[in-house]
């Protein structure tokens, strides 16, 4: 039995709180998701086990604890990018609410990439780690 992609889901979810997540059901969070999951193995270069071992549903390989944090990380900074960094900012403003068009668009997006390096950071840490253990399987 390997890992399923809801391992990852779940751990995303669990760093990013998206209030546009909330009004959406599980599955159409998971499928949004879904389109990250492979930047994030494509950037998880030196990965101990073989990540293309994958089906539709998940891994059909078990990823331990750091390679699932390492991925989910990827994923988090993928979706910053695609969300919040790299689209004109003008129009992430007019969809959103009142609340969020009070703040500088400049403050926002220094904001935003600085919690995207933090993770990059960390990202780097735990690789730098995860290199030197051994895979026990």
């Amino acid at each position: 039995m390997g890992t399923p992609y809801t391992v990852l889901y779940d751990s995303v979810l669990s760093k990013i709180k998206d209030y546009d997540f909330l009004n959406l059901k599980e599955d159409v969070v998971y499928s949004i998701l879904h389109d990250y999951i492979r930047p994030a193995i494509v950037s998880f270069r030196i990965c101990k086990v073989d990540l293309s071992n994958r089906n539709e549903k998940g891994f059909n390989i078990t990823l331990n604890d750091t390679e699932i944090e390492i991925l989910s990380n990827y994923m988090v900074i993928n979706y910053l990018d695609s969300n919040y960094i790299r689209v004109p900012l003008a129009l992430k403003q007019t969809l959103s609410s009142k609340d969020f068009n009070a703040f500088s668009p400049a403050n926002q997006l220094d904001k935003m990439m600085a919690v995207r390096n933090k993770y990059l950071a960390d990202n780097e840490t735990l690789l730098s780690r995860y290199s030197w253990i051994k895979r026990k399987n």
